[in-house]
């Protein structure tokens, strides 16, 4: 019991003493994150919900296209929505 006391208070001090390792700088936050103070990044269930349906509808008007129409009409969607 008192080895393993030891050995638990020997690896305690190593650890609290290493100095060889940096210490980790924080990682700004990529510009896909939502930053605070940036309201058009958060959005609620209900509009989430509201845009999903925007974006449905949209695609369900490419579907009477044919073609290279229709490609460019749920192109455009896609950008419209951002879900390219």
């Amino acid at each position: 019991m008192a080895s393993v006391a030891a050995v638990t208070l020997t690896i305690g001090l190593a650890g609290a003493a290493d100095t060889s390792r940096p210490h980790e700088e924080e990682v700004p936050p990529s510009a896909s994150e939502n930053q605070p103070g940036d309201p058009a990044a958060v959005k609620t269930i209900p509009e989430q919900a509201n845009q999903e349906r925007e974006y449905m509808a949209a695609l369900k008007k490419c579907d009477s296209l044919k073609g290279g129409d229709k490609q460019k009409c749920v192109e455009a969607a896609q950008r419209k929505f951002s879900r390219m």
